[in-house]
């Protein structure tokens, strides 16, 4: 694996913060999170290790390294009576228990997931060379995020399943999940788009 030194900055970064929270859920026995940190460790070996391959710029990299360490910390500072996880960050809608926005989880959802829509972006343009037609890869990158999103919603539905108790929250939660999964991509993709076109058109 030929990392450049940006790249070995990067891994040094998320190696970091996985050992240090790895570490604290350990002896906390989280097994919810545990299983989050086996996970990204999982993640993280697969994007760098087909890096030379995929040529994501360093940019993506870096938002999937601030998505890790966001995600991990979610789970174990404290905020008020529970976790930054569950923090509510302003009351735009409160329809009572799970049915409530904003919170700091459905920030780090809509983050990830325009962080992937950008990958898949990436992998259509570069790595296939579809270079025409953006609005037809726009909404295939958008989708593709949004079906990798609902490969998160199982595994938490899993966890669910087999873990005693977690923080997963119920059916509103993972709509919710899902709505802002899909609109961080939606926002990412087309944005990013119209900036290139904004870039080439100045």
């Amino acid at each position: 694996m030929n990392l450049t030194t940006h790249q070995k900055i990067i891994a040094l970064f998320i190696v970091g913060y996985i050992v240090y929270f790895g570490l604290q859920y350990v002896t906390a026995l989280n097994f919810e999170f545990i299983a989050y940190v086996f996970l990204e460790v999982v993640i993280f070996g697969v994007l760098f290790a087909t890096l030379r391959l995929t040529k994501f710029p360093n940019y993506i990299v870096w938002g999937l390294s601030i998505w890790g360490l966001l995600h991990l910390m979610g789970g174990v500072i404290p905020v008020g009576d529970g976790v930054l996880y569950q923090y509510r960050i302003h009351t735009f809608f409160d329809g009572g228990g799970d049915f409530y926005i904003l919170k700091f989880d459905q920030v780090v959802h809509a983050f990830l997931y325009g962080v992937v829509g950008l990958m898949f972006l990436h992998l259509l343009r570069e790595f296939l060379g579809v270079k025409k037609y953006p609005v037809l890869i726009a909404v295939i990158a958008i989708m593709a995020s949004l079906g990798v999103s609902s490969i998160n919603e199982i595994l938490e539905f899993t966890a669910v399943v087999i873990l005693p108790s977690t923080g997963v929250g119920g059916y509103e939660n993972t709509l919710l999940d899902m709505v802002f999964n899909l609109g961080g991509a939606i926002v990412t993709v087309v944005g990013y788009l119209l900036f290139q076109k904004l870039k080439r058109n100045g």
